[in-house]
């Protein structure tokens, strides 16, 4: 009987009694939804291997990460205390395949309450292939012109290879790595600089080193010939003077371009020795050049010119009363070095 009447009790105005369980949850569930926050985060997706596999193909750089559980302690998660990665460590060969995107969470994270965690996209597909190291050569990248007068004689590097790691073809494919440029804009000695290797991709690593790049710069050779120089004549006789000499004086010097630019033959530069000189008329003299040691002269310079002396004037001198005519006559003297000179003398016919 008290069973039966418990019974009766429960099920006495049940109408009324399951409206007000029903209101209840109904409550229950609003206050649920009320104490329950949801956030997003984006975090950065990494890709792991153990096993000396590695991905040949672009994957997402981010993915969204939803968390739901009370807001006061969602406010306590960061995104730095999330962490999304691929695991490669179970691949045995090459191939594409479908890898799930993995969570992880950060200590101070963990001993909150548990947080409902969703990740978008959940799996992400990716082509894998068997990781190398190979030792690649690096090639100096040169930019510029050396100053007038000066070339790049040569160029090097220091170290000329370094090692590269990545997926199996890349790196079979990969000979070489240039390095990140240099200039040599009007360089006028040679030198050495500083620099970093080029970064081949995103599959293709190597260690970020520095390299040393030595340009050496030398300075460029060339001629330049001098037309029309004067000749200064040395050890004249104070007996004489000169009457004409000629200017058709040609040299041309071998050196430096940038020294042959700013060079400028002094009055001295070229000497006509006319100590042998005793008597008027003219005479063959040979030329003596003053040529720097940086220069050499070339071929083809002006060796002897023709100059004409006459005997110095006196205010004593008497006048000439010779009613006669003054006839010249050329003499040719072989001088020295075998070279014909030539000599007017004058003389009075009786």
């Amino acid at each position: 009987m008290k069973a039966k009447q418990v019974f009766d009790k429960l099920i006495e105005n049940w109408q009324v009694k399951a409206i007000c369980f029903v209101i209840s949850l109904f409550l229950y569930v609003i206050y649920q939804n009320q104490s329950v926050d949801k956030k997003v985060f984006s975090v950065p997706l990494s890709v792991e291997s153990k096993n000396g596999f590695v991905s040949i193909q672009p994957h997402p750089r981010t993915v969204a990460v939803s968390a739901r559980g009370k807001a006061e302690e969602l406010a306590q998660v960061r995104e730095s205390d999330l962490k999304a990665y691929i695991d490669l460590t179970y691949v045995s060969k090459d191939g594409s395949y479908d890898f799930p995107v993995l969570l992880t969470l950060s200590d101070s994270a963990s001993v909150l309450n548990p947080l409902e965690l969703k990740v978008t996209p959940e799996s992400v597909r990716l082509r894998v292939e068997e990781e190398i190291t190979s030792y690649v050569d690096v090639i100096p990248l040169i930019s510029g012109k050396p100053a007038y007068g000066y070339s790049i004689k040569s160029v090097s590097v220091s170290p000329e290879q370094i090692p590269i790691t990545g997926p199996k073809t890349m790196i079979e494919n990969c000979k070489s790595l240039q390095t990140l440029n240099v200039t040599s804009s009007n360089a006028k000695r040679s030198f050495t600089s500083k620099t970093k290797v080029e970064k081949k991709g995103f599959f293709i690593k190597h260690d970020d080193i520095d390299v040393s790049v030595t340009v050496e710069i030398e300075e460029l050779s060339g001629s330049k010939k001098f037309t029309k120089l004067p000749v200064k004549v040395v050890n004249l006789s104070p007996n004489l003077e000169i009457r004409g000499i000629s200017s058709d004086v040609t040299v041309t010097l071998s050196g430096s371009l940038v020294s042959l630019d700013s060079f400028k033959p002094d009055e001295k530069f070229v000497t006509a020795d006319a100590s042998s000189i005793t008597a008027p008329g003219t005479f063959y003299l040979a030329l003596s050049y003053s040529v720097p040691k940086r220069f050499t002269l070339a071929d083809g310079y002006t060796k002897n010119i023709p100059i004409t002396f006459n005997l110095k004037k006196t205010e004593e001198a008497a006048p000439e009363t010779h009613s006669e005519p003054i006839e010249e006559k050329i003499t040719v003297v072989e001088g020295e070095a075998g070279e014909l000179d030539e000599k007017v003398e004058e003389e009075r016919k009786e």
